[in-house]
């Protein structure tokens, strides 16, 4: 702020440099005409290093997602097995929406009553 102060004292607001009048009116002819001619140059594209193995890369991904989707399977016929096993051992829970509501608000009684007296 201070060297702000100072050179504003010192050289006053006045703006040293200045644009010519019509300058960016044909600033882009000016530039283009500046510029070497050049001819274009046509550049033959080729297929390299991983793309020439795309169709072997598709057919990997193809055989992993198969693996994938047959050891869900199999997991899942296996696991219907246990559940339905370990589901008729335990109780039902009594566990309710309020209960929910409550852990996710991190709420306990005194809270409650809190609330509940306000109105």
């Amino acid at each position: 702020m201070e060297r702000e102060r100072f050179l504003e004292e010192r050289l006053g607001r006045k703006q040293p440099f200045k644009v010519p009048n019509g300058y960016f009116e044909d600033f882009a002819a000016q530039m283009m005409d500046k510029l070497p001619e050049r001819e274009a140059r046509i550049i033959e594209m080729k297929p390299r290093g991983w793309r020439k193995y795309r169709p072997f890369a598709y057919a990997a991904a193809c055989v992993c997602a198969a693996i994938f989707c047959v050891g869900t399977y199999l997991h899942s016929s296996n696991g219907d097995q246990m559940g339905q096993s370990v589901a008729s051992v335990q109780p039902k829970s009594t566990y309710s929406a309020i209960d929910e509501v409550a852990d996710y608000t991190m709420m306990d009684n005194v809270d409650f009553y809190a609330y509940m007296s306000d109105y």
